[in-house]
């Protein structure tokens, strides 16, 4: 009995491996609308750090070296300054070696300097006014992030789970009318923490005395329990907070309390796709950072090389040292150099602004993911404004008559 051929003529790719929606948000995060809105957060988030650390902190503190590195992460900096961190070349790379000694940390770096912060608050290394500037310096950033970081997870979710486009002025609106569940969502289980502690704290104030060590041991489950909340409160916020903002711009009734409930639960529901996911991004973000950041300083080094071959090796050397200690005075090349430098550092800060951009991208990904795998919710269940309009008939006009509605009714 011969037996039939069956011939494979397309492959779901989508189906049989839905992670390699990952891999698609590089596009995305150097389109130019997304692009451009990390770029405006980049530029505004040093400000608010570096306001807080003035208003708040006198001169001296402003030098604890240790601080900054563990507690402030690289906020307070602007991002073409950390150009030198992320490559220690002193010229334009000549061989793959060079290429890979540049650091591929790019997701890293960006999840950082939204966690230690508050970690090192919980962690209780920070007192007094150093407390005060990493509590506005969060609050800044989540203003910040809030509403840039929710414009490009909606354009994200839209065009990976619908595979449409909406424009940058939609995606601005949307992020505008929903930024105070952006900025909250990770904000309430801190709430909780706050909560669950407060009465222990109370009792806590009790063992002052010999009476209320007595009265704490007699209730020290509850000081367990609520230690174990407080852990499953932090943990969660850890690692599902990046996902808040995924709920948000993809559900039609996403709120704080709907991206707290979401989050924590795929979280947890599905640790080890989330691992894998994160996994995945990580390694994919090393190459495209390895990518973006040489394509930039290409730019640079090639914009630099006719202008090098003209006026000679020692009259750039001295252009050159200009550029890298800008003074802005009002002399003709110190005024130029510094207008280069400008110019140059935008460059830096757009390749810096890719990180955010990328990161952001991979959280709405990611998110679609694991609502896929917990809820089995397809990736084109992405809720659009007005989507019930989109899709009817135009209303009827006919002369000398009512508009009718498209619906056939009347009244």
């Amino acid at each position: 009995m011969a037996t039939e051929r069956v011939v494979v003529r397309e492959m779901a790719w989508r189906e049989l491996c839905p992670w390699l929606i990952l891999f698609r948000t590089f596009g995305l995060a150097i389109s130019l609308p997304i692009l451009f809105l990390a770029t405006l957060g980049t530029l505004l988030t040093p400000l608010g750090w570096i306001g807080s650390e003035a208003w708040l902190m006198p001169g001296h503190d402003r030098e604890d070296a240790a601080f900054r590195r563990v507690a402030m992460a690289d906020n307070t900096r602007w991002a073409h300054e950390l150009r030198d961190e992320w490559a220690p070349l002193s010229m334009f790379p000549q061989s793959i070696g060079e290429i890979v000694h540049t650091d591929p940390s790019i997701i890293e770096p960006i999840y950082r300097r939204f966690v230690w912060p508050l970690a090192s608050v919980f962690r209780g290394e920070v007192r007094g006014a150093r407390l005060g500037v990493l509590l506005l310096g969060t609050l800044w950033m989540l203003l910040v992030w809030g509403f840039f970081g929710g414009a490009i997870t909606r354009m994200a979710v839209v065009k990976l789970g619908r595979e449409e486009q909406i424009g940058l002025g939609e995606a601005l609106r949307h992020a505008a009318g929903r930024w105070l569940s952006y900025i909250s969502s990770p904000l309430f289980p801190l709430v909780g923490v706050v909560l669950i502690a407060l009465p222990l704290v109370l009792i806590g104030l009790l063992m002052r005395t010999s009476g209320g060590v007595l009265l704490a041991g007699v209730f020290w489950f509850l000081f367990l329990l609520g230690g174990l909340s407080i852990t499953i409160l932090l943990l969660g916020l850890m690692f599902g907070w990046p996902l808040m903002w995924g709920v948000i711009s993809s559900e039609e009734q996403g709120d704080a309390f709907d991206a707290f409930s979401r989050s924590y639960s795929y979280t947890f529901q599905r640790p080890l796709h989330y691992l894998f996911y994160a996994f995945l991004a990580t390694f994919f973000g090393a190459l495209a950072w390895l990518l973006v950041f040489h394509f930039s300083e290409a730019v640079l080094s090639f914009s630099r090389l006719p202008a090098q071959l003209v006026v000679g090796s020692e009259r750039w050397s001295e252009l050159s040292s200009a550029i890298a200690n800008p003074g802005f005075r009002w002399e003709p090349v110190c005024f130029g150099a510094s207008l280069i430098a400008v110019w140059e550092g935008l460059v830096r800060t757009i390749a810096a602004a890719f990180g955010y951009s990328f990161f952001f991208c991979l959280a709405a990904a990611i998110y679609l993911l694991l609502r896929r795998d917990v809820d089995q919710t397809e990736f084109d269940e992405v809720y659009v404004e007005r989507e019930d309009r989109q899709y009817r008939l135009p209303d009827l006009t006919l002369p000398g008559s009512e508009q009718l509605p498209s619906d056939g009714t009347a009244d």
